[in-house]
């Protein structure tokens, strides 16, 4: 019976014991992890910094950005972080950032495919995405849509298929309008204009590609517009010629 008492009074004092030096570890580790990450950066310090996709994006803005962000070592650097700065940049769809041993930082940018100016004041993406990038970083030639908010994603579709469509007479659309009524007008590349209404607009478009070559032919630089509002047909609106 004493020597059971004798026991259990001692278990107390060996759990005490035993937490102490773990407290004591714990705080000896802490203090090695801080001393080795602010000692990391540097003696494994980043000295090449690769960038791999930039076209639209601009490349001092990027530099400008990622200065201060590697200025850290290999073991400390955050790439997260990086990643999420650079997806901030109007052209910039997607980022890839990895180290690479022993002191390299490979980032890959996937850049946003620009559809359309929208509104003369944005580009449309090929998913229906508006942003906001400098104008002098406008890819050229690019066809105009000009419709109602939030409508971007319609005239896209409808932009996409219209083209397929006009595919057989070598023509795409130049400009795209929709106006808030919900009628629609383009301008194709080869500078006629289409009045398309609101109603069968794919039906009325594969009716005159069927019939173009007959009604237009070679003739195209001498339309003004061609009217397809018509339920059962067209108007042809021909350029006045005048006599020299």
């Amino acid at each position: 019976m004493d020597l059971s008492k004798g026991k259990l009074s001692r278990r107390p004092l060996h759990f005490t014991h035993t937490g102490k030096l773990l407290l004591i570890s714990v705080i000896l580790l802490a203090g090695i992890l801080t001393f080795n990450h602010i000692n990391l950066a540097h003696y494994f310090p980043i000295k090449t910094v690769r960038v791999y996709g930039i076209s639209r994006v601009d490349q001092q803005e990027v530099q400008t950005l990622l200065m201060p962000l590697v200025n850290r070592g290999f073991f400390t650097i955050n790439v997260e972080y990086i990643r999420d700065r650079l997806l901030q940049m109007p052209w910039v769809a997607d980022i890839f950032v990895k180290r690479a041993w022993p002191d390299k930082v490979e980032i890959t940018v996937i850049e946003k495919n620009a559809i359309a100016r929208w509104n003369d004041n944005s580009l449309l993406s090929h998913n229906g995405q508006l942003f906001s990038p400098k104008q002098e970083t406008y890819p050229p030639n690019l066809p105009r849509f000009v419709g109602p908010s939030g409508k971007q994603m319609l005239m896209l579709t409808h932009y996409n298929q219209i083209n397929r469509l006009l595919s057989p007479l070598h023509a795409k659309i130049a400009y795209l309008e929709l106006t808030p009524y919900l009628t629609w007008k383009l301008t194709l590349d080869n500078g006629i204009t289409l009045q398309m209404g609101h109603k069968d607009i794919l039906t009325r478009l594969s009716h005159f590609v069927k019939v173009y070559p007959k009604i237009v032919g070679k003739r195209a630089a001498a339309v003004e517009y061609i009217d397809l509002r018509y339920p059962n047909g067209m108007a042809v609106r021909w350029k006045e010629v005048i006599a020299t």
